[in-house]
């Protein structure tokens, strides 16, 4: 026999990122990670937003807002709902002396249910673990960061990993 399997359909938008910190020059990677069972039948399983800007007015909430509206579109296949997808998010920025920085990253499961979703994702970035390697890492531009962005969607291997918040908001429609 030949085994049964079923669809998910995902669009949507990254629409913007929220801060009580001045927030320039921000952009959003983008990826999917799932079991091994799921395999993409459509879509682009990774990608890149465009570098957004802060505007002249805050938002509602309180906090600066940057707007990237960046759309998502996938479907996925799988026989086993084991390993449903996850959306993994890293934002990064530019600091002070123009150099590409971590900003935050942000994971999360894809919906089971149909219909419209808007999701509030909270970022968190790692840190060095002494004081004085936090100021090498901000005086070099090379803070911590994960080998693989995924990894936010996964548990293991993370438990040993000291992080802060992030101090931004993102906001997901799907």
């Amino acid at each position: 026999t030949t085994p049964s399997s079923f669809f998910v359909m995902i669009t949507g938008n990254i629409e913007s990122a929220q801060s009580n910190q001045i927030n320039d020059h921000l952009y959003c990677r983008y990826s999917f990670s799932h079991g091994p069972d799921w395999e993409v039948v459509h879509g682009v399983s990774m990608g890149l937003s465009q570098t957004g800007r802060q505007g002249m007015l805050s938002s509602n909430e309180g906090g600066n807002v940057i707007v990237w509206n960046f759309p998502i579109e996938i479907s996925f296949q799988s026989t086993n709902p084991h390993g449903w997808p996850r959306l993994a998010l890293s934002i990064y920025g530019f600091d002070f002396l123009g150099r590409d920085v971590l900003r935050g990253y942000a994971s999360l499961l894809l919906p089971v249910n149909p219909g419209r979703h808007t999701k509030y994702l909270k970022t968190y970035r790692p840190v060095s673990g002494s004081k004085f390697v936090q100021f090498v890492n901000w005086l070099m531009g090379t803070n911590p960061e994960y080998y693989d962005s995924k990894m936010v969607t996964r548990g293991e291997g993370r438990a040993v990993t000291r992080v802060v918040s992030a101090d931004r908001t993102v906001k997901v429609n799907l």
